[in-house]
């Protein structure tokens, strides 16, 4: 008669893995830029083989917009018991504070950058950055259309750019990033046009 062994405790290999390498790709991102991240530098930090590393991922810059959407991951989380307007503003203001923070500003600037003449890093930046944040922030809009708080013809995908384009643009332009007041100025603006009439 063959015992079958005991399960094992804790999490399975492979998460404890794969939040290392992405850990690893963050800090190294956050600490020097995207400049500093390779594979040789994630497997180093992370403890692990190359080829561990693209068993799950085609190039560094995924793993480090992964890693940065990981690590930021509450910036697209609506606060517990928030209206929908609550929840956007929440989304909009927690992504203004990451575009214009001293770290992860320049870091998101130089992907975008990096973005017009590297496709592996185009797709990690649609993949693994702007695709989950649009996603969040739709499924909010869809939900207060449902609750009847938005308007039931509102184009989600517009309200989506008119939200959440202008910090994506003063960054990628060098502008002077929008304060709290313009920030309230756009979320009332852009919120008087997706409310029932």
């Amino acid at each position: 008669m063959i015992t079958p062994e005991p399960p094992r405790r804790g999490r399975p290999r492979n998460v404890e893995v794969r939040a290392a390498v992405l850990r690893a790709a963050t800090e190294l991102a956050l600490a020097g830029g995207t400049g500093a991240v390779s594979i040789d530098a994630i497997a180093k930090r992370a403890a692990v083989s190359r080829t561990t590393i693209y068993k799950w991922w085609p190039s560094a810059a995924a793993i480090v917009l992964e890693g940065l959407l990981a690590a930021m991951r509450e910036s697209i989380v609506p606060p517990v018991g928030s209206d929908t307007k609550g929840a956007v503003e929440h989304q909009l203001r927690a992504l203004n504070a990451i575009l214009t923070g001293a770290t992860t500003g320049p870091l998101v600037r130089s992907v975008i950058a990096a973005a017009s003449s590297h496709r592996d890093v185009a797709t990690a930046l649609l993949d693994q950055w702007l695709l989950p944040r649009r996603a969040a922030v739709t499924a909010v809009l869809l939900n207060g259309i449902a609750a009847g708080e938005l308007r039931a013809d509102l184009d989600v995908e517009v309200a989506v750019d008119a939200l959440f384009s202008p910090a994506y643009y003063r960054l990628v332009f060098a502008m002077p990033p929008l304060d709290e007041d313009a920030l309230t100025h756009l979320l009332e603006t852009v919120w008087r046009g997706c409310t029932r009439p």
